[in-house]
């Protein structure tokens, strides 16, 4: 059973027909009895009347719903990626009809009932797909949850179109951007043989405490392995002088944390960062007051590239209203990498709301604050308003405490010797997860640890720079 529009993406499902019916017993509906309204919509529907197809106008009957959900295979090919709107009441039943059907192949052309093929949101009259064919290039709301758990297998044809013209034609939507390996090789900077530490930034890191030594470790270890040229540790001289015997690499420097700062340390501290290209702080840092002053003070400091991981978020959200306009004033670049549940406490919106609307809200808050916002989960995006990066690496390997703070550290290290704020958060997100997606297939989802991500993460970038090289 094919289910066919009005626009192009009917004339894709009579397209569809076209080449089933030798084979295939073949029965197409026209949705909404209207036919076709565009040139090539009309094409193929003709086509496939000469060709002895049988067409029906859609009467969601009783009969007609049993016909449905017995077929072996239903293909929703009724709006695609040009519909606009609430989803009418017809399609909204007959989407119940496809759902019940528990024995059909259940293919979408570029975008299933009720999902929206730009921000990933989903209506609850979605059908859960077996299989969704993308045309001419993926669509970011299909890779982004929770779309992606409805889309089925993403099957992909660029049609033999030049990608210039793709993306002439689709100039509008493509601000957004998938991350993957082609992506990756395109934009990971090369860096040339005559060059020394200076070439690559400087990163100074605040992270962890008496309480979270781990997050510490896994996020120097992580910056160390990201390339940057040189990295600047801060903490209490419990961390510095374990972690100075176990990294080497490292320059190490102590200092009172948390509430033990005082206004001095806090001013040293905001003239050191001063010196460096980026600075990460709050991976494990613990929350507490002494943390929220020193995040304010570093957001209203001129410098480097600013990033805000796990408690530095959480300080500001102690009064979210002080910590939005410290970050829409902040007199540098600023990065923040919240999960969702982060991200709600600082936004102010509910968890949930977040969760179902993620490209949406986090186009908006970067947008708003001037920053470059990372929003953690099954489909990272990254995004500073303007440009949008969704992240296709990663699985459950990386659901573990101290996962994100290797994370942070690599965007530490990206962000040291980057400009483009969104472009080293995108490359850190899909390192990291390109690295447990290797790891996976050696010691499975379950095995994998965050201490074994910050190597693979630099075996990710070498067979990155492999694939440059052959590219010259």
């Amino acid at each position: 059973v094919i289910l066919a529009g009005k626009g192009n993406n009917g004339g894709d499902g009579y397209a569809t027909a076209i080449k089933l019916m030798p084979d295939y017993n073949v029965k197409v509906f026209d949705v909404f009895g209207e036919g076709q309204r565009t040139e090539e919509g009309k094409y193929f529907l003709e086509q496939y009347k000469s060709l002895g197809g049988n067409l029906e106008i859609l009467e969601l009957t009783e009969e007609k719903k049993t016909e449905i959900r017995t077929a072996s295979c239903i293909v929703d090919a009724i709006f695609g990626t040009g519909f606009r709107g609430e989803v009418p009441e017809l399609v909204k039943e007959l989407s119940i009809v496809i759902s019940e059907s528990l024995g059909a192949e259940k293919i979408a052309v570029d975008v299933p009932i009720g999902v929206d093929a730009d921000d990933g949101s989903v209506e609850l009259c979605a059908f859960s797909a077996t299989a969704t064919v993308e045309l001419c290039f993926i669509k970011p709301g299909i890779v982004s949850y929770p779309a992606r758990s409805f889309v089925g297998d993403i099957i992909f044809d660029d049609l033999g179109l030049p990608r210039d013209v793709i993306r002439e034609h689709f100039k509008d939507r493509l601000r957004y951007i998938l991350t993957d390996s082609k992506w990756a090789a395109e934009t990971l900077p090369e860096r040339e043989a005559n060059s020394n530490k200076g070439s690559f930034g400087k990163l100074l890191l605040i992270t962890g405490s008496r309480r979270y030594r781990g997050a510490g470790r896994l996020s120097l270890a992580a910056a160390l392995r990201g390339g940057v040229g040189l990295v600047s540790f801060l903490g209490e001289e419990t961390l510095t002088s374990d972690f100075s015997t176990e990294y080497p690499e490292a320059i190490y420097k102590t200092s009172p944390m948390g509430d033990n700062l005082a206004d001095a340390d806090i001013e040293e501290i905001a003239a050191l960062s001063q010196k460096h290209t980026s600075t990460l702080i709050g991976s494990g840092s613990d929350n507490t007051e002494g943390l929220g002053r020193l995040v304010r003070r570093l957001l209203s400091t001129e410098g480097g590239t600013l990033i805000l991981d796990a408690d530095a978020i959480n300080a500001l959200s102690q009064r979210p209203e002080e910590g939005r306009a410290a970050i829409k004033n902040a007199k540098r670049p600023v990065i923040l990498t919240p999960h969702p549940l982060e991200f709600a406490r600082l936004s102010g919106l509910d968890v949930a709301y977040v969760q179902l609307n993620r490209m949406e809200v986090a186009i908006d808050f970067a947008k708003e604050h001037n920053c470059t916002l990372l929003l953690k989960g099954a489909g990272t995006l990254v995004t500073d308003g303007d440009y949008v990066y969704v992240n296709k690496s990663g699985s459950s390997a990386l659901a573990k405490a101290g996962s994100g703070d290797v994370l942070a550290g690599v965007i530490g290290a990206f962000s040291a010797f980057t400009s483009d704020t969104n472009v080293a958060a995108a490359l850190a997100a899909f390192f990291h997860g390109k690295a447990a997606d290797g790891l996976a297939k050696e010691l499975s989802t379950f095995g994998v640890t965050p201490s074994d991500l910050p190597l693979a993460i630099a075996k990710q970038i070498a067979i990155t720079e492999e694939r440059q090289k052959g590219k010259k």
